[in-house]
């Protein structure tokens, strides 16, 4: 599968917002991320089933112009734990949560299964399994790229992710809000499959 290099973001459904409840020990935003837990992914740890925010996402254009787009459009997300984000692409068996309009920009999930994958010399994580606790207002906490903070020698050995503490709730629907600049380039060549870690479910 060949994918374009312009990445274009997705926008929200006009349909109402669903109510729904989480933890709110942690800010507005209620809910609590596993702060940490973007650097042990990009150095590949397995295991792992943190709760991470979408600060950006964006789906990628396809090339083939025989296929079905709707079954073989990708997406590209950023994953943050609130203080560092990585890149990561949902496989097309998730691409029904976007569609729908469960899963957009500040919505708050569990990573339950994926691994790491090289594309471009670029670590990507590719998220096989998640579930959706809900959509903050907002981005939680001040995310910087962690590949650029990694560029810069500012992120030293990763330190245990703190267990979650984000209760489940309904998938919430509603518009896309503010949000700071986390988009970056799209990722062009092969997107396949490869070895790699997975978490825990």
């Amino acid at each position: 599968l060949i994918i374009d290099n312009q990445a274009s973001p997705v926008h929200a459904r006009t349909t109402a917002p669903h109510s729904h409840t989480a933890d709110t020990r942690v800010g507005m935003a209620g809910f609590d991320l596993s702060t940490g837990a973007a650097l042990r992914l990009f150095q590949g740890d397995g295991g792992l089933t943190p709760v991470l925010q979408i600060a950006d996402l964006r789906a990628l254009q396809n090339k083939d112009d025989n296929s079905d787009s709707s079954k073989e459009s990708r997406f590209r997300v950023m994953l943050s734990d609130g203080q560092h984000y990585v890149t990561a692409m949902l496989t097309s068996q998730l691409n029904h949560h976007v569609q729908d309009g469960s899963l957009q920009k500040f919505s708050v999930l569990r990573l339950n299964e994926y691994f790491s994958n090289q594309v471009q010399g670029r670590k990507i994580i590719i998220a096989l399994n998640i579930e959706i606790l809900g959509t903050a207002p907002d981005i939680i906490g001040q995310p910087n790229s962690l590949e650029a903070e990694m560029a810069k020698g500012n992120v030293g050995n990763p330190q245990p992710a703190p267990a979650a503490a984000a209760q489940p709730a309904n998938d919430a629907g509603g518009n896309y809000g503010g949000g700071g600049n986390f988009g970056g380039g799209g990722q062009g060549g092969q997107y396949g499959g490869g070895g790699g870690n997975q978490g825990g479910q």
